[in-house]
């Protein structure tokens, strides 16, 4: 059975928060500052992507008028 929109943004929202989580603690671990710097980028690009799919989440709620 496919996922809807909603199982599959929710899905996504909770794997881009530990990507997130993920960059920032192997940020604090690695000692090239080239790979910390990347490493630190990536976990805001995807806490932005998280921020946008989370957005997309509630309007899809609101445009159902149900919550999950």
């Amino acid at each position: 059975m496919e996922p809807d929109m909603h199982d599959f943004l929710a899905k996504s929202l909770l794997n881009e928060q530990e990507l997130v989580r993920d960059y920032q603690r192997f940020a604090m671990e690695v000692q090239d500052p080239e790979i910390e710097k990347s490493f630190r980028h990536w976990a805001e690009e995807d806490g932005l992507r998280a921020r946008k799919i989370e957005e997309f989440l509630h309007k899809l709620q609101g445009n159902h008028g149900k919550t999950r």
